[in-house]
């Protein structure tokens, strides 16, 4: 009977994580990629590894997204491959959850069709896949780490290159790890624990060495600056922030938020005192609080940023759940209601976020992810391929908006930012990619570079660096104009000019 039961499961599971990599399939292949995503395919196919690493500190994210990246870059897979990319590893972090997770089918249902594990990780192509698989798989793995402390010190060293938010549950959950060996060194007499321990514990701690390296001189970067604020306006802030990442995950007020902090931290105590274990709640809380303070003092995070906060409250219910040890005297009630609490706030915090991200004012609703357009640089792209010769002199008026153009396109055309005159490859966010032109002045540039041009082309974006160039212009026109909005805000018109 137990092995009937155990294949009914196995088959239920199945039938969960297909189900999961078909919703996500569908997602993705409605997904027009935009400028964050385009962005960093242009860096990897662009830049050597040592031109990364200087680039860096001004994207705000660490290498290793960017590495795993590069080899399809440069060998000139189309742009879309980047969202397999991010599907592919969703798709094995989900089916590790399914598999190997400590929770009930209909948690890790709930689970895996809200914002926690769909469309913005798995169909938006960014680095944030990568600190939900490696705190998944550090889950999975974490009571195997002191038989193979190097491969678990290995996963906590590229969780701190997934992202720089991630830096919070991997230093937390080292510090753990350190306390546990150093605890058993002590009162157990276990005079190994502490240089097993230290096998393994030396891999993250190198890989901080590496982020500080990879963000020195990060002030230089106008989108990342340093906050000064005194003790007591910091508090408030960090209060402030904290509310507003909960508003932004469930969208239902301050007191039900505070309702749910308040379920959190009593399913967390609850198997803590039961399991005599209180460190995987200190990660999950403390990576909250780190997310709030760096909203404060250096960017304001986003919805991507904050799905990460529930993935650290996974790894802490699935490590405090599989954490050997009973207290002694518990009833079978006493124990069910333990096992059951963490089980209820997943599903509440999943069901919520789906909510929100369903919500009228959401512009990665589930409505516009399948029938929407995120951005139109596809269709853009599209026309310049099959109108416009490869050797056309083509202007764009803001170089991280036009990027996703650039991408998809591929290498057979150039542009050229009229902001600065240089030929366009990335955006690396300094302010000499914020200049500005007057149209005048861009006449004479093209007609002093390049004076066998009879012609050019404008790809205006939303931000428009080219001052007193107004729509019908005398000798312009229109030749692609995108006529929808955008969920990203990426919209085009492409003008083909003759030069006086």
């Amino acid at each position: 009977m137990k092995e009937k039961i155990q294949k009914k499961d196995i088959i239920i599971l199945t039938i969960l994580w297909l189900s999961y990599l078909a919703f996500n399939g569908i997602l993705l292949a409605g997904h027009e990629l935009w400028r964050d995503e385009a962005n960093v395919w242009l860096i990897a196919r662009e830049l050597s590894v040592p031109e990364l690493f200087a680039q860096i500190r001004f994207q705000g994210h660490p290498c290793l997204w960017y590495l795993l990246v590069m080899p399809f870059a440069k060998a000139g897979l189309p742009f879309q491959t980047i969202s397999i990319l991010s599907y592919v590893i969703m798709g094995i972090t989900a089916g590790i959850f399914v598999y190997r997770a400590p929770f009930y089918p209909v948690t890790k249902l709930c689970c895996l069709f809200s914002p926690v594990f769909s469309y913005y990780y798995s169909v938006v192509a960014r680095n944030y896949c990568l600190i939900a698989l490696f705190l998944v798989v550090l889950a999975a793995f974490y009571k195997d780490r002191k038989r193979k402390p190097v491969v678990c010190g290995l996963l906590l060293g590229l969780l701190v290159q997934a992202d720089t938010i991630a830096l919070a549950p991997a230093g937390l959950i080292s510090l753990m790890w350190l306390w546990e060996a150093a605890s058993e060194s002590v009162h157990k007499k276990q005079k190994n624990a502490f240089m097993q321990a230290a096998k393994g514990l030396w891999i993250p701690f190198a890989s901080l060495m590496l982020w500080i390296y990879e963000f020195h001189g990060v002030s230089d970067s106008p989108e990342y600056q340093m906050q000064d604020l005194g003790f007591t306006s910091l508090l408030t802030e960090i209060k402030n922030f904290s509310l507003h990442i909960l508003s932004r995950m469930t969208g239902v007020g301050k007191t039900a938020d505070l309702l749910l902090i308040l379920l959190f931290l009593a399913a967390g105590i609850w198997i803590g005192v039961k399991k005599k274990n209180f460190f995987p709640v200190i990660v999950a809380a403390g990576t909250f609080l780190f997310e709030a303070l760096f909203s404060v003092l250096v960017y304001q995070l986003h919805i991507w940023h904050y799905i990460a906060i529930v993935f650290a409250v996974i790894w802490c219910f699935w490590i405090l759940l599989e954490t050997d040890g009973e207290s002694a005297g518990q009833s079978g009630s006493t124990k069910e209601a333990a096992r059951i609490l963490p089980e209820i706030f997943l599903i509440i915090i999943s069901i919520l976020m789906f909510v929100q991200w369903n919500s009228a004012e959401e512009s990665s609703s589930l409505q516009n992810a399948l029938s929407g357009v995120y951005s139109d640089g596809v269709n853009a792209a599209s026309y310049i391929r099959e109108n416009v010769p490869e050797d056309s002199l083509i202007i764009s008026t803001d170089v991280s908006e036009a990027s996703t153009v650039i991408a998809y396109l591929g290498k057979k055309y150039q542009f050229y930012y009229a902001g600065n005159g240089k030929i366009e490859t990335f955006a690396d966010y300094t302010e000499e990619q914020k200049g500005g032109i007057e149209y005048a002045d861009l006449l004479d540039w093209i007609s002093d570079t390049f004076p066998d041009k009879k012609s050019f082309y404008i790809l205006k974006c939303e931000q428009n660096c080219i001052s007193s160039f107004e729509p019908g212009e005398e000798n312009s026109r229109i030749c692609y104009e995108t006529m929808t909005d955008t969920a990203k805000g990426e919209a085009y018109t492409l003008y083909e000019i003759e030069i006086p």
